[in-house]
């Protein structure tokens, strides 16, 4: 109940509740209405998962090709991480069956990097 955002004090009183038998079984689901609470912890975790693959994708691509460079464009304020990068993630994102394969290095870049060091 703790996980779900349930203070010690509200599940002191659940217990209570429960102490009292069935007449208190409406108080008792009422008190367990910390639904809309969970689906915001989900949605917050959800974007910090998202925003991780991103960067991961970023970082997996740029050491596949052997630089950062590729992410990059020439503004009027010098070199910039391209404005469609995270166009180009979602395009791919849309396209890919397992973000496994999107975001993780293989295991075969991994030898090929000992190889070469």
């Amino acid at each position: 109940m703790k996980k779900c955002g349930i203070s010690i004090s509200e599940i002191r009183h659940f217990i209570d509740l429960c102490m009292a038998g069935d007449i208190t079984l409406d108080a008792r689901y009422n008190l367990l209405k910390q639904e809309e609470a969970v689906k915001d912890q989900i949605k917050i975790l959800q974007d910090q998962l998202d925003f991780l693959h991103y960067k991961m994708w970023y970082f997996k691509t740029s050491l596949e090709a052997g630089t950062e460079a590729i992410h990059f464009t020439q503004t009027d304020e010098g070199m910039r991480v391209d404005p469609d990068i995270h166009e180009q993630y979602e395009k791919e994102l849309q396209n890919c069956h397992d973000i496994g394969e999107l975001v993780n290095i293989e295991k075969e870049y991994q030898q090929e990097k000992k190889q070469s060091n």
